[in-house]
């Protein structure tokens, strides 16, 4: 569900929860920045333009932390609930947090969902706590101290856009659409009013794309009276959103097209083994050339050591191939989770995907019994749509 919201460059790593950025907040930032700036030099125009301008980037930086702190307030909280929650991505609406499963329970779904704008909540508070204060310290600052009133003035005047924009995010992150915490929210209740999780997904992804095509709607009516920036980044929203209650939607779609199918039935048979002493450069000619496969065990003794694929392959450079052997590269277990042939295929998938591997080993004990990989799931997909087709 999340997969097409997990894409941004890494930056740092809290408490064991990675954070990545999407590039848009590159775009975020500098409309941040330079309006604040702005808007401060016709407010304050007695400033000098230094105070003016690092106070506006604060106020930039300050929001990016804020959203930090809101989505690693979902992770803690999913981790809390055995839930995982390894990734935070800051996206253009705010973030999004990838827990490591699904929850499976409406009350974990809404509680995980309200611990990010609770956290926000308490920035806000802050921010005001910080604003009142300094507003009762640039009061007492006498005139002789005009430059030291006006940095006190711009800490506290900065603090109160912080809690201003804290309360927008809130505000928006409260929308239901998923994946917004709203959205979480609206489907936690679905799901517990139904008892059906599919049902509580298909509900929310409906509301989400009438909610986001409003939001794009008013942009439009936004830009054309005037206001073409706060349209434009309105509509841009609604787009945003509305894509993502599609997604959903794919995503339930394809759930309930999968289900009752097992791991058995999808996974690639009578792949060829590779030794851990291969080479690359021969691995990549002989083996992922004629076989098609993308994922490959690697046997020694009939014993599996791990899987080696096309992921592992790019990883290496070109030149190291002929030096670099596929023991080296391979994905091994603790890395490397298995799944039994009956397993369920959606969970399986799932897992799949949260490993980013390019495919998972299916085991009857010790057994090898064949590979799950997203091409086999993919062409079980294909063949079900197919047959649906052609039913109708």
């Amino acid at each position: 569900m999340r997969g097409f919201l997990t894409a941004g460059v890494p930056i740092a790593t809290v408490f064991g929860v990675e954070v990545r950025v999407h590039v848009s907040w590159v775009l975020i930032l500098a409309i941040i920045a330079l309006g604040v700036g702005g808007q401060f030099e016709v407010i304050h125009p007695t400033w000098a333009p230094e105070v003016r301008w690092v106070a506006s980037a604060g106020i930039a930086l300050g929001f990016f932390a804020s959203v930090v702190v809101h989505e690693l307030a979902h992770a803690f909280i999913a981790r809390r609930r055995d839930l995982g929650g390894g990734v935070v991505t800051l996206l253009f609406f705010g973030g999004i947090t990838a827990v490591g499963r699904e929850p499976r329970r409406p009350s974990d779904e809404a509680v995980i969902a309200a611990a990010g704008p609770l956290a926000s909540v308490g920035i806000v508070a802050i921010c005001i706590a910080v604003w009142q204060g300094l507003g009762r310290a640039a009061g007492t600052t006498g005139s002789g101290a005009t430059a030291r009133g006006d940095l006190i003035e711009a800490i506290g005047e900065s603090a109160l856009v912080l809690g201003v924009l804290n309360l927008l995010l809130i505000a928006i992150k409260l929308l239901p659409v998923y994946p917004l915490d709203g959205g979480r929210l609206t489907r936690a209740a679905l799901w517990r009013a139904s008892g059906d999780e599919r049902r509580a997904n298909r509900g929310v992804a409906t509301v989400g794309r009438w909610v986001g095509l409003l939001l794009v709607g008013g942009g439009f009516a936004l830009a054309l009276s005037g206001n073409v920036l706060d349209g434009l980044l309105l509509g841009l929203s609604g787009w945003f959103l509305a894509g993502a209650g599609r997604a959903l939607q794919r995503h339930a779609e394809l759930e309930a097209m999968l289900a009752g199918v097992r791991v058995e039935s999808v996974m690639d048979r009578g792949l060829p083994s590779v030794a851990p002493q291969l080479t690359l450069d021969t691995f990549a000619a002989q083996y992922l050339a004629d076989s098609g496969a993308t994922s490959l065990p690697v046997i020694r003794d009939d014993s599996l050591l791990g899987l080696i694929g096309v992921s592992q392959l790019r990883r290496v450079p070109r030149k190291s191939w002929a030096t670099t052997r596929a023991g080296d590269v391979m994905i091994s277990p603790p890395a490397l989770p298995t799944l039994a042939p009956e397993d369920d295929l959606w969970p399986a998938l799932e897992r799949l995907r949260r490993t980013d591997l390019d495919g998972l080993p299916v085991m009857r004990g010790e057994e090898l019994l064949g590979i799950l990989t997203r091409r086999s799931v993919v062409t079980a997909i294909r063949e079900r749509m197919r047959a649906a087709g052609t039913a109708t």
